[in-house]
C-alpha cells in the first residue's frame, strides 16, 4: 500500500487552495529498480564469461581433434662410441648415434635422427634410452620422440646379431606433427662390425599420434 502526504496552504485571496501530492514509497522504487539493473549487468557477465569459457574450450578440443595411426619401416646405420669407462679400463657406456632413412605410411618418405645411451648389462645385452627426430623430404614436417629399450641375444647365436625393442613417446613436432603427442613401438635388429664400432639395423614403428597439424593427404 502506497502512503501519501497531503499538504494544504492557502495562496493569495481568492485562489484556489492546492493540494501537493508526494509518495514516500518513491526512493524504494528507485533503488529496487537499481538493484534489478546491477543484477542483470551481473548475470550478463556470468553469461559472458561462461561463453568465452566454452569457445576455448571447443577450441581446445578441435585443435587436438586428430588423430592418427604412425607406421614405418627403416634402414639405417649407427656408431658406437665409448663415453665411459670402469676402473680396469672397460667401456660402461656407449653414444650409440643412428641416421637412417624410413617410409612413414601418413608422411611419406623420411630422414631419421637419434642419440641414444647405450648401457652394458651383464648378460651382454644393452639398455637403451634416448631422442630422435624424423624429418619429412620436403623439410616441411618434424615428429620428435624419446625412446627406452634393450637388445636381446639372436636366435643364431651369432654375436654380431642382436635384435631390440623400443617403447617410444612422441613429444612434439612441426607443420602435419605439430604439438603431436601419442606412444608407440619400435622392433627391429642390427649387425655391428667385429671391434663393435658401428653397424647396421632395420626396424618397424607403429603406433598412434595425436597432432595439431593438417590432414593427411
Amino acid at each position: 500500500m502506497t502512503f501519501f502526504r497531503f499538504r494544504f496552504w492557502k495562496e493569495a485571496a481568492g485562489r484556489t487552495p492546492r493540494i501537493e501530492l508526494n509518495s514516500s514509497k518513491q526512493p524504494q522504487a528507485t533503488l529496487s529498480l537499481h538493484k534489478k539493473r546491477k543484477a542483470m549487468k551481473t548475470r550478463n557477465l556470468f553469461k559472458a564469461i561462461a561463453l568465452a569459457l566454452g569457445c576455448a574450450t571447443l577450441a581446445m578440443t578441435t585443435a587436438f581433434a586428430e588423430a592418427r595411426d604412425i607406421k614405418a619401416h627403416a634402414g639405417s646405420t649407427f656408431v658406437n662410441a665409448p663415453v665411459e669407462f670402469d676402473a680396469h679400463g672397460n667401456p660402461t657406456k656407449f653414444a650409440h648415434t643412428v641416421d637412417g632413412v624410413l617410409r612413414v605410411y601418413s608422411l611419406g618418405n623420411c630422414t631419421f635422427h637419434a642419440n641414444v645411451v647405450a648401457v652394458p648389462r651383464p648378460d651382454g645385452t644393452f639398455a637403451l634410452s634416448g631422442t630422435f627426430r624424423i624429418t619429412s623430404a620436403d623439410g616441411n614436417t618434424t615428429l620428435d620422440g624419446e625412446v627406452q629399450g634393450a637388445t636381446a641375444p639372436d636366435e643364431s647365436g651369432n654375436p654380431a646379431f642382436a635384435n631390440f625393442h623400443y617403447d617410444v613417446k612422441f613429444t612434439g613436432g612441426t607443420g602435419r606433427m605439430d604439438g603431436a603427442r601419442g606412444k608407440g613401438d619400435i622392433d627391429g635388429f642390427g649387425i655391428t662390425s667385429p671391434d663393435f664400432s658401428t653397424g647396421k639395423a632395420t626396424w618397424l614403428l607403429q603406433g598412434n599420434v595425436t597432432s595439431r597439424g593438417g590432414h593427411d593427404e
